[in-house]
């Protein structure tokens, strides 16, 4: 096996132009499939050799070099490497596709945006790099290496994407507003102007019907109270309900009115005296009548308790709370 050659073709430090490239940003496909070894990113003249075992190692892209020893040149670089007079390979890349003006991606030193979607196009052993990352750009258009030396060459480089990245931008948000995909700004803020409109008129409207909602509630909420109030009173009047357990019923209508509305009516009825009388028959009748008539003491007496407890428990009640002032446990 030959010497192992390894160089760093890229890392992520700022270069000498104010910007850095993210390793983790790099499409290496294309470089994979075609690994070509150019000398001075000259593709116009045959290749020096290739590159294998292209790999990323901590932030950096790293390749072996394996030189054309049968091409004279080839041989030639080869043999300045090995003596260390060349130490520097070069990344030939796309424009960038994707660029991040995030603050928290910056490093000291950096000026420019941070690239973080970008293709390899070739690898290079150059003699001198254009600067320490060794980075070179090739035009899309023509293929040709962009010169870098020139600021205005690489604020071209970094506008004709950003305008590329603001056209995809606004294509996005055309198709959102449905919009023609050439509107110009003053359309696509009269779009957004009405639908903030339409926004404030719906908030408004929402508001007019919550607050209309929530008064039919209170309305409805103190009829329902004043109704409680009303039937609980009735069915304590009737017998139907004791009076000291009032403030619980009351609280359970308050819960669920009509659970308790619905529980309240399933009650029935306490007979009068007079209704009991007249629901008895034949001799019970009479009898009832009787002793209906008669105070506690007197059906004391008389031994009639039992038999009026019998016939009639709500008369028998009666009698008991009038004689001592509290309805009878049993």
């Amino acid at each position: 096996m030959g010497k192992k050659r390894t160089f760093t073709l890229h890392d992520e430090s700022v270069n000498t132009y104010g910007f850095r490239m993210l390793t983790s940003g790099s499409n290496l496909e294309e470089f994979r499939k075609n690994p070509v070894m150019l000398l001075n990113h000259d593709d116009w003249s045959m290749p020096i050799g290739r590159w294998e075992d292209i790999r990323i190692e901590g932030g950096r892209i790293l390749a072996d070099a394996v030189f054309d020893e049968s091409d004279p040149r080839a041989a030639e670089v080869m043999r300045k490497v090995d003596e260390d007079f060349i130490r520097m390979a070069s990344i030939g890349a796309w424009p960038p596709e994707e660029t991040s003006d995030a603050y928290d991606l910056m490093l000291p030193g950096q000026t420019g945006p941070t690239v973080t979607r970008w293709t390899v196009r070739e690898a290079s052993i150059v003699t001198i790099g254009a600067n320490h990352n060794a980075l070179a750009f090739y035009d899309r258009k023509d293929g040709k290496i962009i010169s870098m030396d020139k600021g205005a060459d690489l604020v071209r480089l970094m506008d004709e994407h950003s305008h590329n990245q603001k056209r995809n931008k606004m294509g996005k948000l055309t198709e959102l507003l449905n919009l023609r995909d050439d509107a110009n700004e003053q359309s696509i803020a009269d779009a957004v102007s009405s639908i903030i409109k339409d926004r404030d008129r719906l908030k408004s409207e929402n508001k007019t019907l919550s607050d209309a909602i929530d008064r039919i509630n209170t309305e409805k909420k103190e009829s329902q109270k004043k109704e409680a109030v009303e039937l609980v009173d009735a069915a304590i009047r009737d017998g139907r309900y004791d009076a000291k357990g009032r403030d619980s019923l009351l609280a359970l209508f308050d819960k669920d009115f009509a659970g308790a509305k619905a529980m309240l009516e399933s009650i029935p009825a306490r007979k009068s005296v007079q209704a009991q009388i007249q629901s008895a028959s034949g001799s019970e009748n009479t009898e009832l009548a009787d002793l209906s008539k008669m105070n506690w003491d007197e059906l004391d007496k008389g031994e009639k308790l039992a038999k009026l407890k019998d016939l009639s428990p709500e008369i028998y009640r009666s009698k008991f709370k009038e004689r001592f002032g509290v309805e009878p446990k049993e």
